[in-house]
């Protein structure tokens, strides 16, 4: 059996920042024994649709497996890559009708059954953690027999539901043959290529979060010890000495990530790593710890400036916490980015005025040590199933009809303009910051 994986585009192409495509190369890592593996992550590639094009004549693979991981950018760009993955299926099934295309990942986890509606030459998928699964499909098993499978019979879309999670000390080994993690340490400039779990799953349930459907509602650690490894391993072999979590929080819970850290800290690794961080069990004690470690670079997403926001979006925290979270920060210098949703569901002008105000307590604990990297403002993406589209579907805020397979944010147009005027803020703020620290240096 021939089989060649692929990595569809999901960044910028031409914007140079790559990520190491961590869930195939896991995955890649299982085919079994006895096959011919090929793979290709198209986000290298120079031309990816004539790379895709010329391994598809030259190997003919039996089985075409697509990982899609996002389906649209962050960063508020309403742009989508249904087209990568419609497109990529198409041209298989152009070059070898009857070779099978599977495809899972993040993206198509989400849209399972309506991605395999609109995309006919799309066998079969894989909805979650494809690690269950994947070698099995691959052997030729019955798929209705095989948790997650989504897959084609008698005209109709069979789903099989799942609730089985793969032991989180039992996922595989990336496969760093196939995928080398040198290949993409070379050209980043603001983002870790090698990403790494300490954990699956989140139990916060945030209103507009889908994370507890992909990884599930409870967390799974995983053993410091194994996530250590990891990074030993990658470092020593491959010369990685930046990585990022790719955890939904990092230090949460507090004693499993500061046991991590400690796991670096006695093995006398030398690296940088990043990650992003719950405000409410960041504390000056493990922030320090955190960078002796290597922590070089902190994400904060609360997500709301007011009370209100807070609430709306289900984050558990407060005003307060937030801006202690940002002082400690700045006590110990650490490079900092904010991430906030603004525009929310229900807010006045008043709201508006509170966000702003927090928004300047913020620029001033920073502007201090000018720790603050960024601050990135967006709008909420909807999501199918997550609670705030529910509500909003409720309120009539929300056509239910909407089709949310493609970008749809919440930002009226009347107050549109205020994502806008904090960005102006924030860059005002930073470049000043920036002259002050000189003129007093």
């Amino acid at each position: 059996m021939k089989i060649l994986l692929v990595q569809i585009p999901t960044s910028h192409l031409g914007a140079k920042e790559r990520v190491y495509p961590l869930g195939l190369s896991r995955l890649s890592s299982l085919v079994p024994q006895g096959n011919i593996k090929k793979t290709l992550d198209m986000n290298l590639s120079f031309d990816p649709w004539m790379d895709l094009y010329e391994n598809l004549i030259a190997e003919r693979p039996d089985i075409i497996a697509l990982s899609f991981r996002n389906m649209d950018p962050l960063a508020g760009h309403h742009s989508s890559y249904f087209s990568s993955l419609k497109t990529a299926a198409e041209l298989s099934k152009r070059i070898l009708p009857q070779a099978r295309v599977i495809v899972g990942g993040p993206a198509f986890s989400l849209f399972a059954e309506r991605l395999l509606a609109e995309i006919p030459e799309i066998d079969a998928g894989i909805k979650g953690e494809a690690e269950l699964s994947f070698a099995e499909l691959i052997n030729g098993s019955d798929p209705s027999s095989l948790p997650g499978m989504v897959f084609r019979k008698n005209h109709k879309i069979i789903s099989v539901s799942s609730t089985k999670k793969i032991g989180i000390d039992e996922i595989p080994s990336i496969d760093t043959d196939s995928f080398n993690p040198r290949d993409y340490s070379k050209d980043n400039l603001y983002v870790a290529a090698m990403g790494i779990e300490t954990k699956r799953g989140c139990d916060l349930n945030c209103g507009y979060c889908i994370y507890p459907c992909l990884g599930g509602g409870k967390i799974r650690l995983r053993s410091p010890k194994k996530v250590v490894d990891e990074i030993e391993l990658l470092q020593k072999e491959y010369g990685i000495e930046i990585f990022h979590f790719t955890d939904s929080v990092v230090n949460r819970p507090a004693s499993h990530f500061e046991a991590i850290c400690h796991e670096i800290i006695s093995r006398k690794i030398k690296i940088m790593w990043t990650g992003f961080f719950r405000e409410d069990t960041f504390t000056l004690k493990n922030a320090t710890l955190a960078q002796k470690s290597g922590l070089t670079a902190c994400y904060f997403s609360a997500d709301a400036l007011t009370n209100h926001g807070l609430k709306l979006l289900n984050k558990k925290l407060t005003k307060k916490i937030i801006l202690q979270a940002s002082k400690i920060s700045s006590e110990i210098n650490l490079l900092t980015m904010c991430h906030f949703l603004v525009n929310l569901p229900f807010e006045t002008s008043e709201h508006h005025s509170e966000a702003e105000e927090m928004l300047d307590q913020l620029l001033d604990i920073h502007a201090c040590t000018g720790n603050l990297g960024a601050v990135i403002f967006n709008t909420i993406r909807l999501y199918p199933g997550a609670p705030l589209t529910t509500k909003l579907i409720k309120t009539g805020l929300l056509n239910q009809d909407t089709d949310l397979l493609f970008p749809v944010y919440f930002n009226p147009v009347e107050s549109s303009h205020i994502l806008h005027r904090f960005e102006a803020k924030c860059h005002a703020a930073g470049i000043f910051s920036r002259i002050n620290h000189d003129e007093s240096g």
